[in-house]
């Protein structure tokens, strides 16, 4: 069954994420924009203007997302780093205006970038590319617009249940997929982080974990992204 959820559903149903959330931008300084990203060429195999649409099985139901949102992504830094840090970390990539937001996942702290404008959904997947090659972020992913107006990030957590005695499954499977098992969080129930070492972000780790025998159910973890 394919369905569009609202965003009340995907946050506070489906996934119950509890957040921090900071409102005002902050900008980064003498700053240009890279007219790299902005080129109107072929990307990762997309022409400029077409965009992949992006959805995950959870349970019986295809949940549908869209495309990226072409003016925000989120990320998560290296742990201990200052705001300042932080700000400098972004300084050579003209193509983020600044940090909008931040909020807490169950394990991490996701930081909303506000891109500039005149972004394509290409480029901004280019652009998650480009940052999660920096040593300083340990995960870039994508956000996605709700409705047409609110605007969720997709997390590098996902919530997974097992059936009774698939425990191991899901170790190797998360194994391979260069993820980690950061604990039960209830009776077959287990909180799955991904980095940008992983195979894939959460919606992928979804994906290709429904193959699997003994897995009950699995969900990525969003949070809101103002």
């Amino acid at each position: 069954m394919r369905t569009i959820l609202p965003l009340i559903i995907i946050i506070l149903t489906v996934f119950g994420v509890s957040s921090c959330q900071q409102d005002n931008v902050s900008p980064i300084r003498n700053v240009r924009f890279d007219p790299k990203l902005l080129n109107p060429l072929q990307i990762a195999g997309q022409v400029a203007g077409t965009c992949n649409t992006h959805s995950y099985t959870s349970g019986n139901q295809m949940r549908d997302l869209g495309t990226i949102a072409n003016n925000k992504l989120v990320v998560t830094f290296s742990q201990n780093l200052t705001h300042a840090q932080r700000l400098e970390a972004l300084q050579p990539y003209g193509f983020v205006k600044g940090i909008a937001s931040q909020s807490a996942t169950k394990t991490d702290m996701l930081y909303t970038l506000e891109l500039e404008d005149g972004l394509n959904c290409a480029q901004t997947q280019q652009a998650i590319v480009v940052l999660s090659e920096d040593k300083s972020i340990r995960y870039a992913g994508p956000a996605f617009s709700i409705d047409g107006a609110h605007a969720v990030g997709l997390s590098n957590e996902v919530m997974v249940k097992t059936e009774p005695g698939s425990e191991a499954i899901l170790q190797q499977f998360a194994d391979n997929y260069n993820a980690t098992i950061v604990g039960p969080m209830g009776a077959n129930s287990y909180l799955v982080q991904l980095s940008k070492n992983s195979k894939g972000n959460a919606i992928d780790f979804v994906n290709a974990l429904k193959a699997e025998k003994g897995i009950a159910h699995a969900a990525p973890d969003f949070v809101i992204a103002p």
